[in-house]
């Protein structure tokens, strides 16, 4: 809460996870296929007293700007019932959708948001409410309680009580989600914003109450109780917790207690041994699936995997079930669809798939007294109007094909055509692997994806990538990268990842074409950065390094120096609120710190590697030159820097040698192998590197010139150490590069000591 200071207050960490896991064992059930579907844009109705069989309704909201509600029959070997569908709206896509009710009862009132409008219908499709916000910023993310509304822009939160502005307040960095919950004690439900800059902020009436800083740019949140019943018995109320995600792929817990924020339990994939299942969170629920008196955490994410964590023992989560879908999960529920008997964990996805997991696949009711036969009918009939349903569609894609080749006659056999192609894309640095990922996905299968860009790029290879790399050289021999992946497995989405080289940036470009005729290509392009392997901190850290200085001094203002930050770092915030700027930042790759503390006319930016200082000066110089603002820098190196980041170096160096090393030996070793046909005679370290061969040639293929890396980051920092003191050494790179190729920490530490 606000003090003294003027500043919100800060959570506290609480404990970690365990990585022991319970198994719950859920089938799968195709329910529905519609249009694309944005993030929370499906929900399950409560059960109505007027439907017999106890199943409950789904609402859909999808691309097109309609919204669906629809059942699954008893009474129709589970055929779908429309309850009721408005009609598309051209360019009106939906983009959230919510659930509400009366104080104390079902919500059972569906609100709904396209662009600035919001509009409310009953379960049976009436319409109530119609209201244009007349916001600048179209809504993204919307929550209701009791007679207000919450609204989240890219940038912008509005409240509305009545219909009527009763909050504001602009973020300093996207907002990603908003939810309601009483966490800050009062009668009044707070609003919960989870934020691009890592953190949770709490409002009240537009009023920042707390700031919750979290391990990754926070991507969900959503209200929690560990005790179904007495949430139940609250009206639904959290109790003074909430569930978030983060973009690295953490869930973690927050509660209050006595006026005071604090972070509970937190499941972080990286330190459970799930590092290749750390996607981002793109959607969270909690209900007590496993009846066990606890609610279970159900998690959504961007790489399709569904999780269901479980409270069986302790206070700590356990994996209890997971299933990929290989597309964006974009919600999930948990409900009574097509069984009343038992709970379902429901799921939609990006392309428009609903699918449930439940513990009764065959959707036959427990209880019921279904001969054989009766079975074996239901089944035959099932099978029969899905077979109806795809002649229908063959025969509408038949028409349309003729269609198309009808209005290309006379022209070429291929022909490109438009489409309204929806690319979902995401470009993230992955700390723990000091490297980028790209994902790219498509509400229809994917046939190709090519990537160019104009300065160097190390692809990492991937086996999740389910496609097959064609490399090509760049025109005129000149850096860069020239790749092509053409998916051999039909797949909606691809996942590479990449390595980029600080000091050289630059755009990568890719192009992405469907599995469809005519042939039409999304376009998407995404910034290198100079410092691109830089991870932002929530702070620095509270013991600091021997640190250089580069100090910047200037007629620019704070919003220009903010501005040349951001086109030089990732992570920073797309505005500045206030009259000075502070950001940290982590290099990924060498654990080296960068601080940056700026205001009107002065700048300083603090690290302990000369060749971070040397690109941020080389950039902002740049800037300020191509804006014709005046700049005096000073630098002081602080040359004890140098030997300690050589230092911090020679692991990863040794680590890659021995790598390199063993890999030389492989193929002589199971030649000798094979000759004797034992290998109990050899030396403990050889027989190490037989039984471990296979890891040792995947890491090579994952990083094949992470050694060419290193020896480019310790020959920039040579010639940055001798740039600040206004030296040349082009001279003498080639007796530098001999030293690292006969690799010595003591002979390199003395080549460096020599030019000082």
């Amino acid at each position: 809460r606000r003090g003294a200071v003027g500043g919100p207050a800060v959570a506290q960490p609480g404990g970690g996870s365990s990585p022991a896991r319970m198994e719950l064992t859920l089938g799968r059930q195709d329910i529905l296929q519609v249009s694309t579907l944005n993030r929370g844009c499906m929900r399950l109705l409560p059960k109505s007293t007027k439907r017999g069989h106890g199943r409950q309704n789904v609402v859909v909201g999808d691309d097109t700007g309609s919204l669906l509600v629809f059942g699954v029959s008893a009474k129709k070997s589970n055929d779908i019932e429309t309850v009721f569908k408005t009609p598309a709206a051209a360019k009106s896509a939906i983009s959230r959708v919510v659930l509400a009710g009366e104080p104390g009862g079902d919500a059972d009132r569906i609100f709904y948001s396209s662009g600035t409008l919001i509009r409310g219908s009953t379960r049976k499709g009436k319409e109530f409410l119609r209201f244009s916000t007349n916001v600048t910023e179209p809504i993204r993310s919307l929550a209701v309680e009791g007679e207000s509304i919450h609204t989240g822009g890219e940038f912008v939160y509005n409240e509305y009580i009545s219909c009527k502005e009763a909050g504001f307040h602009m973020s300093n960095d996207k907002i990603n989600e908003v939810v309601t919950a009483a966490l800050s004690g009062a009668a009044k439900p707070d609003a919960i914003l989870a934020c691009q800059d890592r953190c949770l902020r709490v409002l009240s009436g537009g009023k920042l109450l707390f700031e919750v800083p979290v391990d990754g740019p926070a991507t969900a949140v959503e209200r929690y109780h560990p005790n179904p019943a007495v949430s139940a018995a609250a009206g639904g109320q959290s109790g003074g917790r909430v569930i978030y995600g983060t973009e690295a792929g953490c869930v973690g817990e927050v509660h209050s207690e006595g006026g005071v924020l604090s972070l509970g339990w937190q499941i972080n994939p990286a330190l459970e041994g799930r590092r290749a299942k750390s996607a981002g969170v793109s959607c969270l629920h909690s209900e007590d699936i496993t009846k066990d008196g606890v609610a279970d955490v159900m998690v959504g994410r961007e790489d399709g995997l569904v999780e269901v964590w479980s409270f069986d023992v302790g206070d700590t989560p356990k994996l209890a079930f997971e299933r990929n879908l290989h597309e964006s999960v974009t919600c999930i529920g948990c409900g009574a669809v097509s069984n009343s008997n038992f709970d379902e964990v429901v799921v939609s996805t990006y392309s428009g798939q609903i699918v449930a997991f439940s513990s009764e696949p065959g959707g036959v009711e427990v209880g019921a007294e279904v001969p054989a036969e009766g079975r074996k009918e239901a089944s035959g009939k099932r099978v029969a109007r899905l077979l109806a349903e795809l002649d229908s569609l063959s025969a509408q894609v038949d028409k349309e094909r003729s269609a198309r080749r009808g209005g290309t006659a006379g022209r070429a056999a291929t022909v490109a055509g438009t489409s309204d192609l929806k690319l979902r894309d995401k470009w993230t640095l992955c700390a723990d692997e000091a490297c980028y990922k790209l994902s790219l996905e498509l509400a229809v299968p994917l046939e190709g994806v090519l990537l160019q860009c104009d300065v160097p790029v190390e692809m990492v290879e991937t086996e999740a990538a389910g496609a097959i790399a064609s490399l090509s050289p760049t025109p005129d021999g000149r850096p860069g990268l020239l790749v092509s992946f053409r998916c051999h497995e039909v797949t909606n989405r691809i996942e590479l990842r990449m390595r980029t080289s600080e000091g050289r940036y630059g755009q990568l470009q890719a192009f992405v074409w469907p599995r469809i005729s005519p042939k039409t290509c999304a376009v998407a392009s995404y910034a290198i950065k100079p410092l691109s392997l830089h991870t932002r901190l929530a702070a620095p850290p509270p013991e600091l390094p021997a640190l250089s200085m580069l100090r910047i001094a200037g007629g620019f203002t704070v919003e220009q120096m903010h501005s040349w930050v951001a086109a030089c770092l990732p992570e920073v915030p797309a505005r500045l609120t206030g009259d000075t700027g502070s950001v940290a930042f982590r290099n990924t790759f060498l654990a080296t710190l960068l601080l940056c503390d700026y205001a009107k006319g002065e700048a300083t930016f603090r690290s302990d590697s000369l060749t971070a200082l040397s690109i941020v000066k080389e950039v902002v110089s740049k800037e300020a030159t191509a804006r014709k603002v005046h700049i005096q820098i000073n630098v002081d190196a602080r040359q004890e820097t140098v030997p300690e980041l050589l230092r911090k170096i020679d692991p990863l160096m040794q680590y890659q040698l021995s790598l390199n090393h063993k890999a030389k030996l492989i193929d002589s070793l199971n030649e000798v192998q094979m000759q004797d046909n034992d290998a109990s005679f050899l030396a403990p370290e050889y027989r190490d590197i037989l039984q471990q061969q296979e890891l040792i040639r995947r890491e090579l293929r994952e990083q094949p010139g992470r050694l060419q890396f290193l020896h480019g980051v310790v020959t920039d920092l040579y010639v940055d150490q001798n740039k600040f003191k206004g030296n040349s050494v082009a001279a003498k790179l080639p007796q530098l590069q001999h030293l690292l190729n006969n690799y010595s920490l003591d002979a390199l530490l003395q080549f460096f000591d020599a030019s000082r």
